[in-house]
């Protein structure tokens, strides 16, 4: 809108229209909407409604500091608007490393806590920066399925630091229900790990995705 002059809504429309059976996924900073200050309490709650009347499908709800009340106001603009509430942990520090106290997996755990307590759809790790390796994504996601076994468990990283793949092979080992990956032309570096990659190190395991 700002930029090209767009209605906000118009090429949402056109992909729904296109592509009617597959779920539409977005990023809402909890109470900063899609912007980078804090709006009016209202102005979520709008905002939410006309994206899910105008095809959106699953809301990813953070905040780049974990801070719960912010993406309680989100959780709770999206899940009014009929989306599917997707609630994300940012990511930070190594849960395998005792030495790091103070994104602990305590913290983590704690976190998640309130987040299913608050009713989220499903639960979600953000690894923006990529730090996840595999021994810390093993830890993290393995203690989350135990404590939650009903409770989809999506994981997003970014492949800056290399490690994306095995990262997320040890995600689904640990009972992530969704890993993100990119198609291989765009994977890698700061975009998602590799689609193909994961595909080929997965086929004749459990963990085959058919393709």
């Amino acid at each position: 809108m700002r930029f090209l002059s767009e209605c906000p809504w118009k090429r949402l429309q056109e992909l729904r229209a296109l592509i009617p059976n597959v779920p539409f996924q977005m990023l809402l900073r909890g109470a900063n909407a899609v912007g980078y200050t804090n709006y009016p309490d209202n102005a979520v709650f709008k905002f939410c409604e006309v994206a899910k009347e105008n095809g959106m499908d699953i809301f990813r709800v953070f905040d780049s500091l974990n801070y719960l009340p912010n993406m309680l106001l989100g959780m709770e603009a999206a899940g009014a608007a009929g989306g599917v509430v997707e609630a994300a942990i940012s990511y930070t520090g190594d849960v395998s490393d005792p030495m790091r106290q103070k994104y602990s997996l305590d913290y983590y755990m704690n976190l998640a806590d309130e987040l299913v307590k608050a009713g989220t759809h499903i639960l979600s790790i953000k690894d923006m920066a990529g730090l996840l390796k595999p021994e810390g994504s093993k830890l993290l996601v393995g203690t989350l399925r135990d404590r939650f076994p009903d409770v989809p468990i999506h994981v997003h990283t970014h492949d800056t630091a290399g490690a994306g793949v095995a990262a997320m092979l040890a995600c689904a080992e640990a009972g992530a229900d969704v890993v993100d990956v990119a198609v291989d032309s765009m994977a890698g570096m700061t975009s998602q790990p590799s689609m193909g990659a994961i595909v080929a190190c997965t086929k004749g395991t459990k963990y085959d995705t058919g393709e």
